[in-house]
């Protein structure tokens, strides 16, 4: 019997721990049973962290353009969960009736809270998926942010910031925090008519606001982007309040381009710690770093300090905040959306250009003069001094001038003139010669050799230094030296080393241990022998002793 088939095309996990859906194709129809629709998938769009998102369309249309598909389907296998969350979100939240309700109260031209069509279950090559059907949008913020060098007009800016407080409002009204707001989350509008409206999409991560008293989750700790992460939610409790903190975080990176603590993305506790330091004294912090972060961003996050975690954000007093910023900017905020970089950054890098073009242009006018009067230059790098037969003169190359001079025919002349004394120079040639070496003379009679010595007759030695430089070696204590016959009073004692022994006598003397008391103590102590019994072995033939003297054992 042939064993069980492994299934084709079954998903794969990433490495957040999520499966991967497998691939779909393109004309796949999946069935909506509820609202008893059909949605036929098009072609991907992209990949998430935990799903794959596909454009689609109602089954009834044929579509021949990738522009024809309205549509997005989220698909993700029925084991993770994130997509089971959004789906129940967009069910109790996303009600079109509910949202035009809440456009007309706040007297709104566009919204940029997603549409929900429909969502279900679909089985494909027998594994189970979920599925989310929702209206299809543009480019998100992020990949806009990166396409223009990473910086935003601060009107386009607070324009985003406007059009996200309105989402904001919506779903803390409803009593779910939104929890991950970033770049790549806010989507631009691609129907006719909202090409400059925002769309905050993804509701993973949106969980309802707690009723409980306030108390760190170290379960649910850091959750989120880290960089954007508002410091509740790094407690584990997201907040309105922290909401609107990551939306602050967000705008600050669009004005300036980078985050104070993008560099430790690695370390969450660090990050924590770094966005505590900042908001303490945001005004001083911003201030002393940046120079072109509008006042309004300023007090919008110094009145996100003053909330507290439960309390509901005053929603109006930040747009007004918002609104003031554009009239001074000479905008609105139904204005078009610019994402291209601000006019100062032009303006700068146009007057850098202008300035090298006028250096270059006066360079080359110098050079010339100096051809027509005969003076000879020389090209140096930068940095360097150009030297010549008369006057020494530093030119530098501009970028598109072709030099007048080739570095080939250039000559270098090396000055001789460093001094700067007015006597005239001495030069003086030194002969080396070299000196032959002399013969090593040879050895005396009575010659003494000092690699021999004993340590008795070396002078001025200490009396408790011993002496290891030759085989004869003597331990010097209280004992006398050795005194020395008439017959061998010659310094060299080298004939010693050749004696069969030598005996040396020495006595250690202990020293006396003074006692602190004449009090005797007598001490006793009570030791118990362990008593083992043990059995006697058995006799056997290995322990005869004509085992141990190697013979055979007896037949």
């Amino acid at each position: 019997m042939a064993g069980k088939g492994k299934k084709v095309g079954a998903p794969k996990k990433n490495t957040n721990g999520y499966k991967m859906p497998a691939p779909i194709p393109i004309g796949e129809v999946i069935h909506d049973t509820i609202a008893k629709k059909k949605w036929r998938i098009g072609p991907s769009i992209g990949v998430g962290g935990f799903g794959e998102i596909y454009s689609a369309c109602n089954h009834e249309g044929s579509p021949k353009k990738e522009s024809n598909f309205p549509f997005v389907v989220k698909i993700e296998p029925h084991e993770n969960g994130p997509l089971f969350v959004e789906k129940h979100f967009y069910i109790r939240n996303a009600n079109k009736e509910d949202i035009a309700k809440f456009i007309k109260t706040k007297k709104l031209s566009s919204f940029g809270m997603p549409s929900y069509f429909g969502n279900g279950s679909h089985e494909y090559k027998g594994e189970k998926y979920r599925y989310l059907v929702l209206e299809r949008y543009g480019k998100d913020i992020w990949s806009l942010f990166k396409e223009n060098g990473r910086l935003f007009p601060p009107a386009t800016v607070f324009q985003l910031g406007l059009q996200m407080l309105d989402v904001l409002e919506y779903i803390h009204g409803r009593g779910y925090v939104h929890a991950d707001i970033k770049g790549a989350n806010i989507l631009m509008g691609l129907r006719k008519g909202t090409e400059n409206q925002a769309y905050l999409v993804d509701f993973g991560l949106a969980t309802r606001v707690s009723d409980k008293e306030f108390k760190p989750d170290p379960k649910s700790a850091h959750n989120g982007t880290i960089e954007y992460t508002s410091r509740d939610a790094h407690l584990g409790v997201p907040t309105m309040r922290g909401d609107l903190e990551i939306l602050g975080y967000n705008m600050l990176q669009w004005l300036i381009g980078e985050l104070p603590w993008e560099k430790n993305l690695k370390q969450p506790k660090t990050v924590q710690d770094m966005k505590e330091s900042f908001m303490k004294n945001v005004r001083s912090n911003i201030t002393k770093q940046y120079s072109n972060v509008p006042d309004a961003l300023i007090k919008f996050l110094e009145y996100i300090n003053t909330l507290k975690p439960k309390d509901v954000p005053d929603y109006t007093k930040c747009r007004i905040l918002f609104d003031n910023f554009l009239k001074s900017e000479g905008k609105s905020r139904t204005s078009k959306l610019d994402f291209s970089p601000g006019k100062r950054g032009k303006a700068a890098k146009q007057n850098h250009d202008t300035d090298n073009k006028d250096n270059c242009e006066d360079d080359s006018k110098e050079t010339k003069k100096r051809k027509e009067n005969g003076e000879t230059t020389k090209l140096v790098k930068r940095g360097r001094k150009a030297k010549t037969n008369e006057t020494p003169l530093e030119i530098e190359n501009c970028e598109n001038e072709e030099p007048d001079v080739s570095v080939e025919s250039a000559k270098i002349v090396k000055s001789k003139n460093k001094r700067k004394s007015s006597e005239p120079l001495v030069v003086v040639k030194v002969k080396k010669t070299k000196l032959t070496p002399k013969a090593t003379p040879p050895a005396k009679k009575n010659h003494a050799n000092i690699a021999t010595q004993t340590s008795v007759e070396r002078p001025k030695r200490s009396p408790r230094q011993v002496s290891f430089d030759s085989p004869i070696c003597e331990i010097i204590g209280d004992k006398k030296p050795l005194k020395l016959s008439k017959e061998n009073e010659s310094v060299n004692s080298s004939g010693d080393i050749f004696d069969d022994s030598f005996t040396i006598e020495g006595e250690k003397v202990k020293p006396k241990k003074r006692l602190l008391s004449d009090e005797k103590v007598t001490v006793k102590r009570i030791v118990k022998k362990k008593v083992t019994t043990t059995k006697p072995k058995g006799k056997s033939w290995k322990n005869c002793a004509t085992i141990v003297n190697g013979r055979s054992p007896p037949k």
